[in-house]
């Protein structure tokens, strides 16, 4: 527990530096890579811990919306601009989770009620994992088409990276004043939590672009492989499929935060489970 609450400590201030300087190469040649830079040098000299390296690494291969709910526990700035991106695909992650989790305990519960061996219950497992991952494959390409990229965006008509010399330069090109530029970028280093919203009225192109269908997808496989992966050893136990459901109601309720569909979970465990048990006895 003592560990635990180690890693979701709130990073220091050097941490910090160290993660928001990875995090703006991910960026590199958009707004938000000078905006990163920007408040990691108002937080002095940088180090890496070993947190940050594993949070910049799975930023890398997942991008750093997927992150966003760790980073608000690390107390990070500069995040905001990420917050509907995290929103769409933890609602897609979620979607998926639920519907694993419903399945699972469901099919878990009817074959251990009709005293079914593990091992027809670990097959179970993998034909969900299998069978429902190629399902939920086919509908995220169904529901989120590739959409074409425009003609003219915001980061092709502002100054490139080497030549926008900084915020402040993104900041002229978008037509404020002078003047204006530097009140907003002295705002956003003293204050970067609270003075984050004014800059990105004056550059939009602080916004990420909306999450691609590779996006949706990794997030709809996360869900649904986290749910299901660990009973594919639980179920191998007599008794194991109840830690199988135990797993499962956990799961939900980490991901809505209530008690209503881990209740739900259950319910539907001792139903399937009861009914099977009755059909077997008649």
């Amino acid at each position: 527990m003592n560990r635990l609450r180690q890693l979701l400590a709130p990073l220091s201030p050097p941490e910090q530096a160290a993660l928001l300087r990875a995090l703006s190469d991910l960026e590199s040649g958009s707004p938000r890579q000078w905006l990163l830079l920007e408040i990691a040098a108002t937080l002095g000299p940088a180090q890496a811990s070993r947190r940050t390296q594993v949070a910049a690494l799975v930023a890398r291969w997942l991008g750093t919306a997927v992150l966003l709910p760790l980073l608000e526990r690390w107390q990070l700035p500069g995040i905001e601009p990420y917050q509907n991106n995290a929103q769409l695909l933890g609602r897609c992650a979620r979607q998926a989770l639920d519907d694993a989790s419903l399945l699972l305990v469901s099919l878990t519960a009817l074959l251990a009620g009709f005293d079914r061996l593990p091992a027809s219950r670990q097959f179970a497992a993998w034909l969900l994992l299998l069978i429902g991952g190629a399902i939920k494959y086919w509908r995220v390409h169904r529901h989120h088409p590739i959409i074409a990229a425009p003609e003219n965006t915001g980061e092709e008509t502002l100054p490139g990276a080497e030549a926008a010399l900084g915020l402040h330069g993104l900041l002229l090109a978008r037509g404020a004043e002078a003047a204006q530029a530097r009140a907003l970028l002295a705002n956003l280093r003293a204050a970067p939590r609270t003075q984050l919203a004014p800059i990105a009225t004056a550059l939009p192109e602080l916004l990420p672009p909306p999450p691609e269908r590779r996006d949706f997808l990794r997030a709809a496989l996360a869900g649904w492989c986290g749910a299901i992966l660990p009973a594919l050893w639980l179920n191998g136990w007599q008794w194991g499929w109840v830690v199988t459901v135990l797993w499962a109601m956990g799961l939900a309720w980490f991901a809505h935060r209530s008690r209503t569909f881990p209740a739900l979970i259950l319910a539907l465990t001792v139903s399937a489970y009861l009914l099977a048990r009755i059909a077997h006895a008649m």
